[in-house]
This record gives C-alpha cells, structure tokens and sequence, in this order.
C-alpha cells in the first residue's frame, strides 16, 4: 500500500529494511527535513505515520543491531491506536534517560 507525506504530497519510499521488528521507515523523495516517517504495527494494528525528528532516520538506519533492538524496545503502544517514540528516538539520539534518573530530575 502507498504512503504519502503529510506535509508535501508525494508518494514515500520505504528506507532499510525493519519488518522484522514491526516497523517500516520512510523517507519523502522532497529530501526536506523532517519529511521522515515511522509506521510502527504489531500482529493485530497498523498505527497511523509518525513523524520522524530530525536525524532519527539517519541514525537507525546506521545503528549498530544492538542499538536497533534497543531503540525499538522503548516504543510504546497505548492503545489500539497510540503509540509513542519518544524514548525509540532519544535511545537512537543519545538522550535517553532512564525515569527517576538524577540527571532527569533537576
């Protein structure tokens, strides 16, 4: 099935390979920044695109295996239509921060 951006139109194309993991990563042929997507699904939903920040793509699809499996860890699905990044994308920036870290709390 096709996807297109959000913000210009044009028809996505699929980076790397991570179906293995549930998640397929997109790119927008534009090349402008923060034209980057994340479709994240499991055996039962297919969650809607979700934007990808600046250099999340970059950075998977360079990852080390092991960064991938962690990074993919720390998304988390809330219900049969939310799903969060948040940790996925500061795991593969390098901010993340474990809750009730000191660092964090300040």
């Amino acid at each position: 099935m096709s996807r297109y951006c959000s913000h210009c139109g044009l028809e996505l194309r699929e980076v790397g390979d991570f179906r293995s993991h549930w998640i397929t990563v997109y790119e927008c042929p534009s090349e402008l920044p923060l034209h980057d997507f994340l479709e994240v699904g499991d055996p039962r939903w297919s969650f809607p695109l979700l934007d990808l920040n600046l250099g999340v793509k970059d950075r998977l699809t360079n990852a080390d295996p092991s960064l991938v499996e962690l990074a993919i860890s720390r998304i988390r699905m809330i219900d049969y239509k939310t799903v969060s990044i948040f940790g996925f994308e500061q795991t593969l920036l390098g901010t993340f921060s474990e809750p009730g870290n000191a660092a964090v709390q300040s």
